[in-house]
């Protein structure tokens, strides 16, 4: 899972993806957000880099990564492919970006706005726009990407205790004002618990309870800074073997 919104643009062959989605990188540029761009080429054998360049005589030496380092721009070259979630993890991590913009991988489990009816797999948000509402399209990729941020602000462990599916459909339900932020029932900050390597929900009025009770006990041990109250606690509780 990234940080940034993703949206998939997916469509028939010459049905406008890329002149769309230039046109879109430029308006949410100028809308103050920052745009990454995937692009899928389904084409075997296909290379970014060119036979007999150094870049290429390293990857032919064995190089599982050839870095081409330019004053003007900085090319990363893996010469394997990625599953798209690695990808999109590698662009996050990499640019930090608002929005991915994704040309094809039309099966992924991601939004997409849809050109020319096309066939879609996954189950992400599908917008089918008229051919020339570029403002309805802006708009949808707006809200998308503050459903982003909402999501970003939840504690992701899907619990259904807020009365929707997971953390994604909140998040949803939040930015169209069907929920508030305060119906998530999870919050975290002050104890997180983990059994058996599953995380359990705790409600904030537990957690209260559970860190003043430990913090009590821990507080009255030797060798506790009891003038540190905002000093953070780690206990690890095994089974004993009977």
């Amino acid at each position: 899972m990234t940080n940034a919104a993703i949206i998939g643009v997916v469509g028939y062959h010459n049905t406008g993806k890329t002149t769309l989605i230039c046109k879109l990188i430029e308006r949410l540029s100028g809308r103050g957000y920052s745009v990454a761009a995937i692009k899928n080429i389904p084409k075997d054998g296909f290379s970014m880099d060119i036979e007999g360049t150094d870049t290429w005589k390293h990857a032919e030496s064995g190089a599982g990564l050839v870095v081409a380092s330019a004053p003007n721009e900085t090319s990363f070259i893996f010469k394997s492919g990625m599953n798209f979630d690695e990808i999109a993890r590698l662009a996050d991590v990499a640019a930090s970006p608002d929005l991915i913009l994704v040309e094809g991988h039309k099966t992924e489990n991601i939004p997409k706005i849809v050109l020319g009816g096309i066939e879609t797999d996954g189950d992400g948000r599908r917008y089918d726009p008229d051919a020339d509402d570029l403002e309805d399209i802006l708009d949808y990729i707006s809200e998308t990407i503050e459903i982003a941020r909402m999501y970003a602000k939840l504690p992701k462990m899907d619990c259904g205790k807020c009365g929707c599916d997971d953390c994604m459909k909140m998040a949803e339900a939040i930015v169209s004002g069907e929920k508030a932020i305060s119906d998530c029932v999870v919050q975290e900050g002050l104890v997180s618990v983990t059994v058996g390597g599953e995380a359990i929900p705790m409600g904030f009025f537990v957690q209260d309870i559970v860190s003043k009770t430990i913090f009590g006990m821990v507080s009255s041990l030797k060798g506790v800074d009891r003038e540190d109250p905002d000093a953070d606690i780690t206990i690890e509780i095994k089974h004993a073997e009977k």
